[in-house]
């Protein structure tokens, strides 16, 4: 791979794992879907606007609005709206920790509801080693109970939404990549508008400080627009293999702005659990232990 891409796959783990430690400076300032509603409007502002600097027509999104109203809600309204009502449980960093789990969810819904995407025994290994790590996390919250098992059964159901937005996705790609990232998020923004509206009244709550504004800039265009820029021209530069490689990274990145800049802290079991989460992430990928058999081979 090119030194190219590990440079951009180093910045988008980092905008894609700011998007946690955004969401924790929203919350300050404004309820859960308030900061969705902000972060879409602001994210679609600038793929709209990059759509055009590319020279693309807005026409597919209109034209094909069912599958990508269908997309935005599964894809972005509910899961943003549920990580940000997890963030308001537990930190960001786990959070992050939970959301890697998003490629072991995919693998069981896709094994469900495609034919060419069924599950290998490296597969069901992996999902094995993923489930380890959800467990070590949610064990101590079952017993204890209380909040932050609300806040991380909110966030490992948006892995489910996503894992369902993935497969579904894959009706969308005679589309170029651009195309279908605005399109759900304008169809996202449109689910979202009307329930802020209705359970928010955002015009009744205190004017936000400068932080949470540049919060929600940074989500937007950073964690959104730039995001998916940067992920698409990966997957097309170095292959779908290779940009895996960025869910590896999120959660060290956003558990590194949220330490610094937040104070939080992981505990072992943060750590074992992603580390578990990781190891089945491997698994499925399935490189290392490709490699790993050819070298008992040559020895």
């Amino acid at each position: 791979m090119a030194v190219a891409d590990w440079i951009r796959i180093a910045i988008l783990s980092l905008v894609w794992g700011g998007s946690f430690f955004f969401v924790e400076v929203m919350l300050e300032a404004m309820p859960p879907m308030t900061s969705v509603l902000g972060r879409l409007l602001v994210g679609l502002v600038g793929l709209v606007c990059l759509l055009k600097v590319l020279g693309y027509s807005l026409k597919p999104i209109v034209e094909q609005w069912r599958p990508f109203a269908f997309i935005g809600l599964i894809n972005n309204a509910i899961p943003f709206s549920l990580i940000s009502f997890g963030q308001t449980e537990i930190t960001g960093s786990l959070a992050s920790i939970i959301n890697a789990s998003t490629p072991i969810m995919t693998a069981l819904v896709a094994h469900q509801f495609t034919l060419d995407e069924r599950l290998s025994v490296s597969k069901v290994v992996g999902i094995g080693f993923g489930f380890s790590g959800v467990l070590v996390l949610f064990g101590p919250a079952a017993f204890a109970g209380g909040a932050s098992l609300l806040g991380m059964t909110a966030g490992l159901t948006a892995t489910i939404c996503y894992a369902f937005g993935s497969v579904y996705s894959k009706r969308l790609k005679s589309n170029p990549p651009m195309i279908n990232a605005t399109g759900q998020v304008f169809y996202g923004t449109l689910w979202i508008f009307p329930a802020v509206m209705f359970l928010d009244q955002p015009w009744t709550l205190p004017t936000p400080g400068l932080e949470p504004w540049l919060a929600m800039l940074g989500i937007g265009f950073l964690s959104t627009t730039l995001a998916f820029f940067l992920y698409f021209r990966v997957l097309q530069t170095a292959g779908a293999s290779n940009v895996v490689l960025v869910t590896f990274l999120v959660p060290v990145s956003a558990s590194g702005l949220g330490i610094v800049f937040l104070g939080e802290e992981l505990a072992v079991q943060h750590i074992t659990a992603y580390l578990l989460i990781a190891a089945g992430l491997a698994v499925i990928d399935g490189r290392i232990v490709a490699k790993l058999g050819r070298l008992r081979l040559k020895s």
